[in-house]
């Protein structure tokens, strides 16, 4: 067994390497509920990891009927490590731990019994992992370290559970690190200073079986990094490293918006070999299921959807187990809440048809999402192939418009995104371009024009239409797509707002035929596709004039309400919006889904 001095010499410099060749052990402690996970877990162990580089595996049964786990533990679980699973130890929690209690808060419980599992543990480091943990890459014992040889945990803002560990053993206030480790796993713990800190405990007299159901203050990790630190040794740890694993906690957000863009983009990085996935993803929209489920099968986890989605909605709690509330396990939460805080309810599912999978992956490319991913689909079908992206954001709406059969040339407002975009646009003959519109001229009369929640912050918005009908065909149409109007002002948005009424005047000024276009107010969208008009009026009032120029009767002398719903959107269109891009694509599902995601990855 290593010793301190092993891991870190007098001078207080961190080992190169201080494992040399000798194999990590795994502890990963679980319970009835997360065996569908823990089959994942299995299945990437089999998969990513360097076999020579695990000395054991051990599984410990944390569930109330431990007969139960312990028999579809071996017959359909343990089969999945493989080769592997020679290496695979299972001990029941009340064997690892006697005295410990079959409480009904079975997060506290698996607290201490990941501790004691060092007891167990042969190599001078444990990798203490959840059954929600599964690699997705390549991996083996150099991942959890630095060249430098320090150990790699995330940081994050001091919070009070760190803090309370750090009193608990009389670290002096001045002396507290500016930021702690955080708390998720994978975690690696060195053996020799676990060992020491259950020393201490049982100095102080605490019982390590009930000590983190009676002290909520507590976590194992905070705890045990606030040993490192009254012992001077926190250089141990780099919590500054690259990450080397990511995870989705939906119920920590409010809009599953953003943990899902940070999940599909964290899981490309080449240095992130573990991703998690929380048990309560069951209880999410269909659309994030299917991103979930999508990333699965990529990395060879499972083969289908359907089993991705089986995984996800299978039963999670244990008979006789009540679920509790997590402890913070994410970066991105709130700071300062307390380690006993009231659980938040998980949101209900609505219910609502499963979104397509390709859809599902390409929504975060569009600042208004969903709703402007299904009008897109309509454009993509009136226009010619030649089509102009104005202000793409993140390129959804270039990949989309690609999968539906048009050459796409965007213009980004930010230098970067070109270059993220070249290698998904450039194979197919397209281009992004960190260009201003006012500066842009085409090599030929455009077939179509998407201007999504751009005109809106158009000094002229008349000027820009006007520079948009010169660079149309004749029989060219053009894509507007606007916030509707409200009353805050906010930076760089100079026209804050629209109705539908308001944006066919104004296209009907500029040159654009209102009698063939098509008007929605979709969601955070005011949408109006309308072709190019054979001639432009010579003054806006001339509109009124005529009333054969609009799609409706008008009363010229009275005029008419804005707030229109839609105008002219018939029911191919309806339709068309609820398809998915997998059944839309020209190249096919497959292929369409493979293009998603690769543009997904980008979103970093």
């Amino acid at each position: 067994m290593s010793t301190p001095a092993d891991i870190l010499p007098p001078t207080g410099d961190p080992v190169v390497d201080p494992l040399g060749d000798v194999p990590i052990d795994y502890v990963v402690v679980s319970f009835l509920g997360d065996l569908p996970l823990l089959r994942l877990q299995a299945r990437s162990f089999a998969r990513y990891h360097v076999a020579d580089d695990i000395g054991r595996i051990i599984v410990v049964n944390n569930d109330n009927d431990s007969t139960a786990f312990d028999q579809r533990f071996e017959a359909e679980i343990l089969p999945l490590y493989g080769a592997l699973a020679e290496k695979v130890q299972a001990v029941r929690a009340d064997d690892l731990l006697p005295g410990i209690t079959k409480s009904r808060r079975g997060w506290r419980r698996q607290q201490a019994l990941k501790l004691a599992a060092c007891r167990l543990v042969r190599s001078p480091l444990a990798v203490c992992i959840d059954s929600k943990n599964h690699l997705i890459r390549p991996a083996g014992k150099a991942v959890y370290r630095t060249p430098e040889g320090r150990l790699i945990v995330p940081a994050r803002r001091r919070w009070s559970v760190p803090e309370a560990c750090l009193r608990y053993f009389g670290v002096a206030e001045e002396a507290w690190p500016a930021d702690a480790a955080n708390v998720t796993t994978p975690y690696p713990l060195v053996t020799a200073q676990v060992l020491s800190l259950l020393e201490e405990l049982d100095r102080r007299g605490e019982n390590l079986a009930t000590l983190f159901e009676t002290r909520g203050e507590f976590f194992e990790f905070a705890l045990y990094h606030a040993w490192l630190v009254a012992q001077g040794l926190d250089g141990l740890y780099d919590l500054h490293a690259p990450i080397i694993a990511t995870g989705l906690w939906p119920h920590k957000f409010d809009d599953p918006d953003r943990p899902l863009r940070r999940l599909v983009a964290q899981t490309g990085l080449p240095h992130v070999h573990w991703m998690a996935i929380h048990r309560k993803t069951r209880d999410v929209t269909p659309a994030l299921k299917d991103v979930v489920t999508g990333l699965w099968q990529g990395f060879g986890l499972t083969e289908t959807t359907e089993e991705g989605i089986a995984i996800l909605s299978a039963g999670t709690m244990a008979p006789g187990v009540e679920e509790t509330p997590d402890r913070e396990e994410g970066a991105d939460e709130a700071e300062g809440e307390a380690a006993a805080a009231s659980p938040r309810p998980a949101p209900a599912a609505p219910a609502v048809p499963m979104v397509d999978p390709v859809d599902a992956l390409l929504l975060p490319g569009f600042r208004t999402g969903r709703e402007t991913l299904d009008v897109l689909k309509v454009f993509a079908g009136l226009a010619g192939p030649r089509v102009l992206d104005l202000g793409c954001y993140r390129g959804g709406s270039t990949l989309v418009m690609a999968l539906l059969g048009k050459h796409v040339e965007a213009l980004i407002d930010g230098r970067f995104w070109p270059d993220r975009l070249a290698p998904i646009l450039e194979p197919r003959g397209m281009r992004a371009l960190n260009l201003p519109y006012e500066q842009y001229e085409p090599a030929a009369p455009l077939d179509g024009i998407w201007a999504s929640h751009v005109l809106q912050n158009a000094r002229n918005p008349g000027l820009f239409l006007d520079r948009c009908r010169r660079h149309l065909r004749d029989d060219g149409w053009l894509a507007v797509v606007v916030p509707p109007l409200r009353s805050r002002i906010t930076a760089g948005k100079v026209n804050p707002g629209w109705n539908l009424g308001a944006l066919m005047y104004a296209l009907l000024a500029a040159g654009f035929d209102l009698t063939r276009g098509h008007f929605l107010t979709h969601g955070f969208n005011v949408v109006a596709f309308v072709p190019k008009a054979a001639r432009v009026l010579e003054r806006p009032a001339d509109a009124f004039a005529d009333p054969s120029l609009w799609p409706f009767k008008l009363d010229a002398k009275r005029g008419f309400e804005g707030d229109i719903p839609f105008c002219n959107w018939p029911q191919e269109f309806r339709d068309r919006m609820a398809t998915g891009l997998s059944e839309l694509a020209l190249e096919g599902p497959e292929a369409a889904l493979a293009e998603a995601r690769r543009l997904a990855m980008i979103w970093v």
